[in-house]
Protein backbone atom coordinates (compact mmCIF):
# COMPACT_ATOMS: atom_id res chain seq x y z
CA UNK A 1 0.00 0.00 0.00
CA UNK A 2 3.01 2.21 1.11
CA UNK A 3 4.34 1.67 -2.40
CA UNK A 4 0.98 2.74 -4.28
CA UNK A 5 0.83 6.08 -2.10
CA UNK A 6 4.84 6.93 -3.09
CA UNK A 7 4.24 6.24 -6.66
CA UNK A 8 1.17 8.12 -6.75
CA UNK A 9 2.77 11.46 -4.65
CA UNK A 10 6.03 10.53 -7.37
CA UNK A 11 3.56 10.94 -10.33
CA UNK A 12 1.79 13.87 -9.44
CA UNK A 13 4.75 15.90 -8.52
CA UNK A 14 6.38 14.93 -11.50
CA UNK A 15 3.15 16.26 -13.05
CA UNK A 16 3.40 19.48 -11.43
CA UNK A 17 7.10 20.03 -12.37
CA UNK A 18 6.48 19.10 -16.18
CA UNK A 19 3.19 21.35 -16.21
CA UNK A 20 5.09 24.54 -14.54
CA UNK A 21 8.27 24.14 -16.84
CA UNK A 22 5.69 24.37 -19.40
CA UNK A 23 4.14 27.38 -18.22
CA UNK A 24 7.10 29.21 -17.55
CA UNK A 25 8.27 28.69 -21.22
CA UNK A 26 4.98 29.89 -22.65
CA UNK A 27 5.26 33.10 -20.51
CA UNK A 28 9.39 33.18 -20.91
CA UNK A 29 9.15 34.87 -24.40
CA UNK A 30 6.40 37.86 -23.04
CA UNK A 31 8.69 38.50 -20.20
CA UNK A 32 11.56 39.22 -22.34
CA UNK A 33 9.46 41.32 -24.47
CA UNK A 34 8.50 43.20 -21.36
CA UNK A 35 12.10 43.73 -20.95
CA UNK A 36 13.48 44.80 -23.82
CA UNK A 37 10.28 47.74 -23.60
CA UNK A 38 11.44 49.13 -20.20
CA UNK A 39 13.55 52.05 -20.23
CA UNK A 40 16.70 52.36 -18.63
CA UNK A 41 16.89 54.98 -16.07
CA UNK A 42 20.19 57.08 -16.04
CA UNK A 43 21.73 56.79 -13.00
CA UNK A 44 22.81 60.36 -11.46
CA UNK A 45 25.98 60.08 -9.58
CA UNK A 46 28.68 63.08 -8.86
CA UNK A 47 30.45 63.12 -12.11
CA UNK A 48 27.88 62.79 -14.23
CA UNK A 49 26.06 64.99 -16.06
CA UNK A 50 22.92 66.94 -14.27
CA UNK A 51 19.61 65.98 -16.00
CA UNK A 52 18.75 69.36 -17.83
CA UNK A 53 15.26 70.74 -17.11
CA UNK A 54 12.92 73.98 -17.84
CA UNK A 55 10.36 74.65 -15.24
CA UNK A 56 8.45 77.50 -14.62
CA UNK A 57 9.88 80.09 -11.41
CA UNK A 58 7.33 81.35 -9.01
CA UNK A 59 7.29 84.52 -10.65
CA UNK A 60 6.09 83.03 -13.45
CA UNK A 61 9.60 82.94 -16.11
CA UNK A 62 10.68 79.84 -18.09
CA UNK A 63 13.76 78.60 -16.20
CA UNK A 64 16.44 75.81 -17.86
CA UNK A 65 19.61 74.72 -15.74
CA UNK A 66 20.53 74.43 -19.03
CA UNK A 67 21.40 78.36 -19.57
CA UNK A 68 23.53 77.98 -16.06
CA UNK A 69 25.81 76.17 -18.21
CA UNK A 70 29.20 78.05 -17.14
CA UNK A 71 28.04 78.81 -14.05
CA UNK A 72 27.80 76.61 -10.78
CA UNK A 73 24.57 75.81 -9.38
CA UNK A 74 23.61 74.94 -6.19
CA UNK A 75 19.88 73.03 -6.59
CA UNK A 76 17.95 72.36 -3.61
CA UNK A 77 14.66 69.60 -3.85
CA UNK A 78 12.46 70.49 -0.72
CA UNK A 79 8.76 70.89 0.24
CA UNK A 80 6.68 73.20 2.80
CA UNK A 81 5.73 70.70 4.79
CA UNK A 82 9.29 69.24 5.67
CA UNK A 83 10.06 70.05 9.39
CA UNK A 84 13.95 69.94 8.06
CA UNK A 85 13.36 71.50 5.04
CA UNK A 86 11.86 74.58 6.67
CA UNK A 87 14.62 74.48 9.42
CA UNK A 88 17.44 75.00 6.94
CA UNK A 89 15.89 77.69 4.86
CA UNK A 90 16.80 80.40 7.87
CA UNK A 91 20.57 78.96 6.43
CA UNK A 92 20.12 79.12 2.95
CA UNK A 93 18.32 82.58 2.87
CA UNK A 94 22.01 84.15 4.33
CA UNK A 95 23.79 82.00 1.95
CA UNK A 96 21.43 83.42 -0.93
CA UNK A 97 21.57 87.03 0.63
CA UNK A 98 25.85 86.88 -0.13
CA UNK A 99 26.80 89.11 -3.12
CA UNK A 100 30.03 87.72 -3.31
CA UNK A 101 29.07 83.90 -3.91
CA UNK A 102 30.23 82.52 -7.21
CA UNK A 103 26.75 80.01 -7.77
CA UNK A 104 23.67 80.43 -8.13
CA UNK A 105 20.93 78.65 -6.22
CA UNK A 106 17.57 77.41 -7.39
CA UNK A 107 15.15 75.41 -5.36
CA UNK A 108 12.40 73.20 -6.32
CA UNK A 109 9.17 72.34 -5.10
CA UNK A 110 6.60 69.52 -6.52
CA UNK A 111 2.88 71.93 -5.95
CA UNK A 112 0.31 69.85 -5.60
CA UNK A 113 2.54 66.10 -5.54
CA UNK A 114 2.67 64.24 -2.01
CA UNK A 115 1.43 67.02 0.05
CA UNK A 116 2.61 69.84 -1.44
CA UNK A 117 0.77 72.90 -1.19
CA UNK A 118 -0.87 73.63 -4.73
CA UNK A 119 0.53 76.67 -7.10
CA UNK A 120 -2.29 79.26 -5.82
CA UNK A 121 -1.24 78.35 -2.55
CA UNK A 122 2.63 78.10 -2.46
CA UNK A 123 3.45 82.02 -2.90
CA UNK A 124 1.30 83.22 -0.07
CA UNK A 125 2.50 80.44 2.48
CA UNK A 126 5.99 81.31 1.08
CA UNK A 127 5.53 85.12 1.67
CA UNK A 128 4.26 84.29 5.09
CA UNK A 129 7.41 82.36 6.22
CA UNK A 130 9.36 85.35 5.53
CA UNK A 131 12.08 83.44 2.76
CA UNK A 132 13.33 85.73 0.23
CA UNK A 133 15.96 86.01 -2.60
CA UNK A 134 15.32 81.67 -3.50
CA UNK A 135 14.45 81.20 -6.53
CA UNK A 136 11.42 78.63 -6.40
CA UNK A 137 10.84 76.39 -8.92
CA UNK A 138 7.46 74.44 -9.61
CA UNK A 139 7.84 71.00 -11.05
CA UNK A 140 4.27 70.62 -11.22
CA UNK A 141 4.84 66.82 -12.79
CA UNK A 142 7.05 65.38 -10.81
CA UNK A 143 9.55 64.75 -13.59
CA UNK A 144 12.56 66.54 -12.51
CA UNK A 145 12.45 64.87 -8.97
CA UNK A 146 11.96 61.29 -10.56
CA UNK A 147 14.88 62.58 -13.10
CA UNK A 148 16.97 63.25 -10.05
CA UNK A 149 16.26 60.31 -8.15
CA UNK A 150 14.94 62.25 -5.24
CA UNK A 151 13.91 59.58 -2.47
CA UNK A 152 13.82 62.01 0.19
CA UNK A 153 13.91 65.67 1.05
CA UNK A 154 15.94 67.76 1.45
CA UNK A 155 18.20 66.94 -1.25
CA UNK A 156 20.80 68.88 -2.57
CA UNK A 157 22.68 69.16 -5.43
CA UNK A 158 26.30 70.78 -6.19
CA UNK A 159 26.90 71.13 -9.84
CA UNK A 160 30.17 72.81 -11.28
CA UNK A 161 30.07 75.21 -14.12
CA UNK A 162 30.27 72.64 -16.70
CA UNK A 163 27.58 71.31 -15.99
CA UNK A 164 28.66 67.72 -13.86
CA UNK A 165 27.29 66.91 -10.58
CA UNK A 166 30.21 67.72 -7.93
CA UNK A 167 28.37 67.12 -4.66
CA UNK A 168 24.90 65.32 -3.38
CA UNK A 169 23.76 66.13 -0.28
CA UNK A 170 21.11 64.11 1.28
CA UNK A 171 19.67 66.20 3.92
CA UNK A 172 20.78 70.05 4.42
CA UNK A 173 24.41 71.04 3.80
CA UNK A 174 25.58 73.99 6.10
CA UNK A 175 26.66 77.05 4.16
CA UNK A 176 30.31 75.97 4.90
CA UNK A 177 29.96 73.23 3.44
CA UNK A 178 28.68 74.04 0.68
CA UNK A 179 31.09 77.07 0.08
CA UNK A 180 34.07 74.95 0.31
CA UNK A 181 32.53 72.32 -2.26
CA UNK A 182 31.76 75.14 -4.66
CA UNK A 183 35.64 76.92 -3.82
CA UNK A 184 36.93 73.57 -5.14
CA UNK A 185 34.94 73.21 -8.44
CA UNK A 186 36.13 74.52 -11.99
Amino acid sequence: MKKIIYFGLSFLSLFLLIACGKEEKKSSPQNQSNQTQQVPVKQVAIGAEAPDFTLQSMDGKEVKLSDYKGKKVYLKFWASWCGPCKKSMPELMELAAKEDRDFEILSVIAPGLQGEKTIDQFPKWFEEQGYKDIPVLYDTKGAVFQDYQIRSIPTEYLIDSQGKIAKIQLGAISNADAEAAFAQMK
